[in-house]
């Protein structure tokens, strides 16, 4: 599969506080100084008012108490002098610049190093923990699904300490920019307010049904169109791909019709949702280090007349099945799904790699197309309010600091240099995620060049990112860009036989991922309007963890 990208918060500074200086009062002034200041002068050859003065300094409790005034004085003005730092709090960045919601042209960043103290620590909100996976509704009948209970891997805590990171913003600060606008009660009119319209709207049903009618009897999709592999199309379809993975291809179908607000219990297609979920569920392995959705199944060993199986594969199939499931718990609170959900969740926060990515095997350094995945899964998760480490975000911002280069406007992909236009947008993404700020320079300076590209025709990986990035940051970009990757993916649908409502682009993953491939990331970017709401909108923002 191809590649897709997290995002940082504000800082809050938890100073110790200094001890107060309590107010030094002087004492009561003597009766008789009173009684002489209130009495009408007296004549004589001296200033009455100078004698007074004179007579209230040299008094000796008043002198006792100016000296210790004087003394409390130098005490204040020297503590004022001493610089707080927290223990353990390195120079972070300061951003010199003006943001507007409008994309410049062009935008000069400067950074300036500062010296900053606070904890990076974020609060996530309560974790839930899920034990077992009850009945999961398929249809009007109830399947019993019997999956174990969590792994001990799969509960994960969010105690840990959060290290010291550069530009840490806030890690989901936009709770994944909502799912409301999926409702099918607002979708339409989410999707014309936000730049679709009703040739997009339709292009995006007759792409679902075309889905439906490649299902397989088991609930899967497959990327093998051919007449072995798919009965339901026996090879009317052109361009059949040869990917193997079903977890995969079951994964990203599912995305499509949850992305339009249909789930296992709303809407025409409950019950093809319903046996994908399914599928998916029982797909599922669980293992120590969490529920492997990984496709392949291999026979390691035979001991004790009991056959030892071992999940094989790519990370790319866990984390796309993975989105999957998290997204269907997300969208319904259906307690059904949250063991399975959780444990997938557990085994990418296992799988990770200590430098904070992903790649095709659990544990190996990461690349960021892997990787873009992955926090897609996590970010579903977390609207779900699955358990997630916090330090996964953590090492994830510490991924994308070692790729970025042009001062984090672009970004590479196992290295900070280029790549590709696609890897910028996977990179760019990934910071949204991870929390960067709407006004923060490099992401607007990133978003700026990315809206001058046109849609590519042969690159739809470079087409779904790039309109989530634009989605989310606005402006003038994503008025740009908009209308031509709208008309052109609307303008290129099939429309005849069998292939009617499906997509398929030449390009390099064309003839691998085939027609299922290019037709599901065509449907998902035709659904940007509302798959995710507008993470800077300030709802949101307010209603983070």
């Amino acid at each position: 599969m191809n590649p897709l990208p997290v995002e940082n918060p504000p800082l809050e500074t938890n100073s110790g506080s200094l001890p107060l200086v309590g107010s030094v009062l002087p004492p009561a002034v003597p009766a008789v100084i009173l009684t002489s200041a209130m009495s009408p002068p007296q004549k004589s050859g001296r200033n009455p008012i100078a004698a007074w003065v004179a007579a209230w300094i040299f008094d000796s409790e008043t002198m006792a108490w100016f000296a210790s005034a004087l003394v409390h004085v130098g005490i204040v003005l020297g503590m004022s002098m001493i610089v707080v730092v927290q223990q353990g709090v390195g120079p972070g960045w300061f951003l010199e610049g003006i943001a507007a919601n409008d994309l410049p042209e062009m935008l000069d960043v400067e950074l300036e190093s500062l010296a900053n103290s606070g904890d990076t620590a974020t609060d996530l909100g309560d974790s839930t923990t899920f034990i077992g996976l009850p009945d999961l509704q398929l249809g009007s009948e109830s399947i019993e699904v019997g999956g174990p209970e969590l792994s001990p891997s799969a509960v994960a805590t969010v105690d840990t300490p959060a290290s010291d990171l550069e530009g840490i913003g806030r890690p989901l600060a936009s709770l994944g920019g909502g799912l409301e606008g999926r409702l099918l009660g607002n979708r339409r009119a989410t999707a014309l307010s936000g730049g679709g319209s009703a040739g997009s709207e339709a292009a995006v049903e007759a792409g679902l049904k075309w889905l439906a009618a490649h299902q397989l009897e088991d609930g899967s999709w497959t990327f093998r169109l051919d007449e072995a592999h798919c009965p339901q199309c026996a090879g009317q379809c052109r361009n059949p791909g040869l990917i193997e993975s079903k977890t995969a291809s079951t994964g990203l179908a599912l995305l499509c019709f949850l992305g339009g607000g249909y789930t296992h219990e709303t809407g025409p297609y409950r019950d093809e949702v319903s046996r994908g979920l399914y599928f998916l569920v029982h797909r599922m392995m669980i293992t120590e280090e969490g529920g492997d959705l990984r496709d392949r199944s291999e026979i390691s060993s035979l001991q004790d007349n009991m056959m030892l199986i071992r999940k094989s594969g790519d990370m790319y199939s866990h984390a796309i099945a993975t989105l999957a499931l998290c997204e269907a718990y997300a969208m319904t609170e259906d307690r059904d799904l949250a063991s399975a959900a959780q444990e997938a969740i557990a085994f990418i926060v296992n799988a990770q790699h200590e430098g904070g990515g992903w790649r095709y095997e659990p544990k190996d350094p990461g690349d960021l197309s892997v990787t873009g995945w992955q926090l897609m899964a996590l970010k579903s998760g977390a609207l779900g309010r699955l358990a997630i480490p916090r330090d996964v975000w953590y090492r994830a911002t510490t991924f994308l600091d070692s790729l970025q280069f042009d001062r984090g406007t672009n970004y590479g992909y196992q290295e900070p240099k280029p790549k590709s236009t696609a890897i910028t947008a996977v990179g760019l993404y990934g910071r949204l995620l991870l929390g960067w700020p709407a006004e923060h320079a490099p992401l607007l300076k990133g978003a700026a060049r990315l809206s001058k590209e046109k849609p590519a025709e042969n690159n739809m990986y470079f087409n779904y990112y790039t309109s989530l990035v634009l989605h989310h940051v606005g402006g003038t970009g994503w008025k740009r860009w908009n209308p031509r990757m709208r008309n052109y993916l609307v303008r290129t649908q099939a429309d005849t036989g069998h292939e009617t409502g499906s997509w398929y682009f030449d390009e390099a993953w064309s003839d691998r991922g085939g027609r299922l491939y290019s037709t599901t990331l065509a449907i998902l970017t035709l659904e940007v309007y509302y798959r995710y709401m507008p993470m800077y909108r300030s709802e949101y923002l307010e209603a983070a963890p």
